[in-house]
């Protein structure tokens, strides 16, 4: 399991961040992720299981991935425990020569089947590896935009939806081999892999 410290200035509280994938199948993906304020107590989570349909073969040493497709179930704190229907794509491309600069795209959906509420969500972002930077430090640095829009509302007159606005947000990320800061969704934060 993936632990790790994380500190949002702006609040001026510490988390401490859980975060697991299993792999049951190659295709089979459970992953789960999950969040402790210090501050006041309360535990946030999200969990999927998820199946996963490949254009190709998955090289895990290659940036360069094919197009997957998720299909399958998830809970989350903040969808009141209740389940939910969730689809996510992910395609990754090396860029330049070399193995150290991707660009990735991911995009989430999100259904409950019986309130109908919708949480979509994309993220677009380049990374560059900088490996032995220092004698013993390795760099990442990333950016993107991580775009969501709101399910449309229904109009009073016809029973049809209004449009929805398109959310962009700068996504920016600096890690060291377990230091990091990153600047999400207009706020700064710092974490620390345990």
């Amino acid at each position: 399991m993936e632990t790790a410290l994380h500190y949002d200035p702006k609040q001026k509280h510490l988390s401490f961040l859980l975060k697991e994938g299993v792999t049951a199948d190659p295709d089979i993906n459970l992953r789960f992720r999950g969040r402790l304020n210090t501050d006041t107590g309360d535990f946030d989570y999200h969990a999927t299981a998820q199946k996963f349909f490949s254009s190709g073969s998955v090289i895990k040493e290659s940036l360069t991935q094919p197009f997957r497709l998720g299909v399958g179930l998830g809970v989350s704190s903040s969808n009141g425990d209740e389940p939910f229907v969730a689809a996510t794509a992910t395609k990754k491309i090396s860029l330049l020569e070399g193995e150290h600069t991707q660009l990735t795209a991911k995009a989430r959906l999100e259904l409950d089947p019986r309130s109908g509420k919708m949480v979509r969500g994309a993220r677009v972002a380049v990374s560059r590896r900088f490996l032995d930077f220092t004698a013993h430090q390795d760099l990442q640095l990333a950016a993107g935009l991580d775009l969501d829009w709101p399910k449309a509302a229904k109009t009073a007159v016809g029973g049809g939806s209004s449009s929805s606005k398109l959310n962009a947000d700068v996504y920016l990320s600096l890690r060291e081999n377990n230091w990091g800061v990153h600047y999400r969704r207009g706020q700064w934060s710092l974490t620390y892999d345990l």
